[in-house]
């Protein structure tokens, strides 16, 4: 269970974040996330799937099809709910179109699919605009199954900015 805040400076800084974080997920893991338009939700999932396995050119956002699947390391449902304005226009879709569990979800805008998760391991990645070049990343979780990315980041201080 943790909680930690990064700067993330550069795209070499997001795709170290990314890495860390893919060595450390397993199949079900469900990543979370949260932030404004152009926050940077979409480049990190790009970085998170570069580190489980697949060429980035091959991962495109999911704005307008809602779910992109990608074979990496495991099977990666990459989900965008921005598009839609109320959980009843989820109600087309089974959970398995959204959610695997014989790999890793990653959801961008994910408020709508809450009413479809139980007690999956979650890590919320919260993304904040500082500058032009900076973005402000919170991450949290209260699955001990993802306590390694927190031990590791507080331990090494990887970004020396926190």
């Amino acid at each position: 269970m943790g909680n930690h805040i990064i700067n993330l400076n550069s795209l070499n800084d997001t795709d170290i974040l990314a890495s860390l974080i893919a060595k450390n997920l397993f199949s079900k893991s469900i990543v979370l996330l949260w932030g404004e338009m152009g926050s940077g939700k979409t480049t990190f999932a790009k970085s998170l799937c570069s580190g489980l396995g697949v060429q980035t050119e091959k991962v495109t956002s999911p704005t307008y099809t809602i779910a992109n699947i990608y074979q990496g390391l495991l099977p990666i449902f990459h989900i965008d709910l921005f598009r839609l304005s109320s959980s009843q226009e989820l109600e087309d879709f089974d959970r398995n179109d959204l959610i695997t569990d014989e790999g890793i979800t990653i959801v961008e805008w994910p408020k709508l699919i809450l009413s479809f998760l139980t007690d999956e391991p979650l890590i919320n990645l919260k993304f904040e605009t500082v500058s032009n070049c900076t973005r402000r990343v919170e991450l949290e979780s209260n699955f001990q199954d993802f306590d390694k990315i927190f031990t590791i980041l507080k331990k090494d201080n990887i970004f020396n900015n926190n």
